[in-house]
């Protein structure tokens, strides 16, 4: 578990990975989710291609009949879990179509 200060580190720095333009090269829905993830379930995530790095990510704010190989996505910052027991909400990078 991240203590509110690691998590409030990790946030200063979310916004050098926000809106980079990538490209979806695979995807898969989940439907069983890792302790915290329950709440979601199910949830779309796939591995992007952004030219010098890939990332697995979650992908928002689509149906997955609209996802394709090499859809064009951007990064955008959403809530990643549920507040924890210090009441701090966790932020992470996620995906959605560009």
């Amino acid at each position: 578990m991240s203590s509110p200060v690691q998590i409030w580190r990790n946030h200063k720095n979310l916004n050098k990975d926000l809106n980079k333009i990538g490209r979806l090269i695979v995807w898969t829905k989940i439907h069983v989710a890792p302790a915290g993830f329950e709440h979601q379930v199910p949830y779309l995530v796939g591995i992007v291609d952004f030219g010098d790095k890939k990332m697995p990510l979650q992908i928002v704010d689509c149906e997955e009949t609209e996802l394709k190989e090499n859809l064009k996505v951007v990064t955008v910052i959403r809530k990643i879990g549920k507040a924890k027991s210090e009441d701090v909400i966790e932020y992470g990078l996620k995906v959605k179509p560009a």
